[in-house]
């Protein structure tokens, strides 16, 4: 029983599969620093049915539970930029933030509850229409609540705040200087360092900084958090002089929690690092002038860095890109005197998600492609540079074949669980959709613990490919063992393209020893083709990344599928650099990161210093057949991201002034490539990037498989 009445009661469901686990079955192992109890703001990424619009979204919803309680909610705008259309004849995609007010006098939030307030939110959109679910009403893909004090409700969001253009920057335009725009979004933004001012240290080059988690101000700038522009930075170094801790004390950038401490605190942050990377002032003498190259920054609630399955980002990256493109056309107009003047920008964002449905179908990837193809339609050079991801030889990608399925019998996945596992852990199965609802395949499904028994569930667990995305997504299914609840499977219509099992599963150790704990060993996924004509295609398997990101530490080790056939090292005993062979349930290609697979980012890999050889660990897409020409969800370029096999990593700033750090991984080659671009984009006589001759001898079955492309 909810606060609302048995589930039973509630007949549309307008959240997806992981928010069923994180807000519900397993929201006391979700370690959020606003749990969704006592939340008032939650954000999300708002999916509307085409031709629909946000302005169809009643305001505000009022309901009433049984005991007489009220209960509200509305929905609130962060920062949208203009440029966007707000009507398509396809899927459109928003950030919002909801807002269940009158807290005090209503019943403890749940997903229960979510759901039967966002029913009456969305009753105008879905008016005329059958009450179905998914196939016809918003999709609220639910993130991390914020904290109240990051939130104000008085914002003037669509507003831009006073803002005029650098008088230096204005003169080097007027002597023929070309400007661009670096963007990056990530985590422990120093603003105030050093190497982000100009050539003279007079004043920062960063025009807007959007930390998302920080307290509200009074200006009401921003919906949440608080922006500070180049002269707020010049204003606070001025104030404060060398003193850096005292100026992101004040300006709230130092985010802690009961869970962690701000990573803008530490000696090094991925943030940082990326930042310095992308538009640092160097030791080095630079061939361009970078007081024209101009910054804005945007630091993600320390929560959405911490979480690396990924899921509760979607509303802070949209919001992050939004607020992005209408800063740059603010300075566009004060440096051009109009918004559409072509001011390059180019925007990083070094975070990777490794589930998904790796072909530019999951909603995030849909939403940033609209955005860059928007900008780019109004003759705006625009470029978005992510990672390649660092899960080549992880073992977190698995694939069924079509003929193994067809034969009838079960195919299992083994998936290990480690010991002293603090965080949840995550499964998802693709299975391709049928066009032909007669025809159409169907599963069934066992999940059995490390012990060879099978979980009990209220009813057998089964899953259809047939085209029914309009119809009520399945409820999910608890996942017993021992009579002990330790996960939920959940399983439905992902897309037209898609149906989609996601298993969760508890922490090996959770952080409250009182809460039952999912058995660490190797747990067994059983999926059988039960009915339906034959598959053509193969089911992919992909577990989501869950080892602690730079700077923070949640207990998360990482589960793996524990395939014998998987070849994880070659004859040198070095990590295995190429594909395993047919019979393996673990590819190594197709392991891209699972948010840079559209048509509309520019995907980089990393490479060692020393040798030009691609490292052990960085991802790639899946194979194409020889002689094919890239794609969405290749690898474009590369940069160094370990100076050599002993030498780990690569130097950039620290979060001070003088300080500098080694960080390894494709996050940190990204950003070398942003910059290399926004040079070029600023440069008077730009030059191809050049490729480096590969000195270290590598097997022709390497070089046929991972072909190098170096910038």
């Amino acid at each position: 029983m909810t606060p609302d009445g048995p589930e039973s009661e509630v007949p549309l469901r307008f959240t997806g599969a992981y928010e069923d686990w994180t807000f519900g079955r397993g929201a006391a192992y979700a370690n959020l620093d606003v749990p969704l109890s006592d939340a008032r703001f939650v954000p999300a990424m708002i999916a509307l049915p085409p031709g629909k619009a946000l302005i169809d979204l009643a305001g505000e919803a009022h309901l009433h539970d049984k005991d007489g309680g009220a209960r509200s909610v509305r929905i609130l705008l962060p920062m949208i930029w203009a440029g966007l259309p707000t009507q398509t004849t396809g899927m459109t995609y928003w950030p919002v933030v909801l807002d269940f007010e009158d807290r005090g006098e209503r019943r403890t939030l749940d997903i229960c509850c979510i759901n039967r307030s966002l029913e009456g939110l969305t009753k105008p959109i879905r008016s005329g229409q059958a009450a179905k679910g998914f196939g016809d009403g918003p999709v609220f893909n639910l993130n991390a609540p914020l904290p109240e004090a990051s939130v104000t409700t008085l914002a003037d969001t669509q507003t831009r705040p006073p803002y005029t253009a650098d008088p230096a920057l204005l003169a080097k335009l007027g002597s023929g200087g070309k400007a661009a725009i670096v963007a990056v979004i990530d985590d422990g933004i120093p603003f105030a360092h050093s190497n982000f001012r100009d050539a003279a240290g007079t004043s920062t080059r960063v025009e807007f900084c959007w930390l998302q988690s920080a307290d509200a101000s009074a200006d009401g700038r921003v919906l949440f958090g608080r922006e500070y522009t180049r002269d707020d930075i010049d204003t606070l170094v001025g104030d404060h002089g060398p003193d850096e801790d005292a100026v992101y004390a004040r300006a709230g950038a130092a985010e802690n929690s009961w869970l962690r401490t701000a990573s803008i605190n530490h000696f090094a942050s991925h943030g940082a690092h990326v930042l310095d990377a992308a538009a640092g002032r160097r030791g080095e003498s630079e061939d361009v002038d970078l007081d024209l190259l101009r910054i804005i920054a945007v630091q993600l609630p320390a929560a959405i860095t911490a979480d690396t399955t990924g899921f509760r980002k979607d509303a802070f990256v949209i919001s992050a890109l939004h607020y992005i493109f209408d800063r740059a056309d603010a300075v566009a107009a004060a440096c051009f005197g109009t918004d559409t003047a072509p001011l390059p920008l180019v925007v990083n964002f070094s975070y990777g998600f490794t589930g998904g449905p790796h072909d530019g179908s999951d909603p995030l990837e849909l939403a940033v492609a609209q955005l860059v193809a928007a900008r780019e339609a109004q003759g705006k050079p625009t470029t978005l540079v992510m990672p390649s991801g660092n899960s080549f030889g992880e073992g977190m990608n698995g694939e069924i074949t079509a003929s193994a399925l067809n034969t009838g019998i079960a195919c299992p996945v083994p998936w290990r669980l480690q010991p002293n596992d603090h965080t949840s852990s995550y499964l998802e199965i693709w299975l391709p959709a049928a066009g032909d609802a007669a025809s159409a395949p169907t599963f069934a499904l066992a999940v059995a613990g490390p012990d060879g028994i099978p979980c009990e569930t209220a009813i057998p667990l089964t899953v259809a490919l047939a085209p029914v995305a309009g119809d009520t997504p399945p409820a999910p299914q608890d996942l017993r063992h021992h009579g002990v609840i330790v996960g939920q499977c959940l399983t439905g219509r992902y897309n037209d393209r898609w149906s989609r099992v996601l298993i969760a599963l508890a922490p090996t150790e959770p952080d409250d020893p009182s809460l039952p704990a999912a058995p660490s060993g190797c747990w067994t996924i059983s999926l059988t083709l039960t009915g339906g004509g034959p598959l053509a295609s193969p089911v992919f398997c992909r577990i989501q990344r869950d080892n602690d990101p730079f700077g923070y530490s949640r207990g998360g080790r990482q589960s793996y599928f524990d395939d014998p056939l998987d070849q994880r090292f070659g004859q040198d005993g070095a990590p295995s650099r190429v594909e395993n062979p047919p019979e393996a349930l673990v590819r190594r290609f197709g392991t891209l990161n699972g948010i840079a697979t559209h048509g509309h980012v520019t995907v980089v890999s990393g490479y060692y210093g020393d040798t030009g050889r691609a490292t052990e660990y960085a991802a790639a897409g899946r194979r194409r057949p020889p002689g094919s020409p890239p794609g969405a969800g290749d690898v474009r370029l590369s940069a160094i991201s370990d100076a050599s096999t002993a030498l780990r990593g690569v130097l950039a700033a620290g979060t001070r002034s003088g300080s500098a750090a080694r960080l390894s991984g494709t996050s940190m080659a990204a950003p070398q490539v942003a910059r290399a671009l926004a040079v070029q984009s600023i440069s008077s006589s730009p030059a191809p990037m050049q490729s480096i001759p590969v000195t270290y001898p590598i097997e022709p079955i390497e070089l046929a498989e991972r072909p190098i492309r170096l910038g």
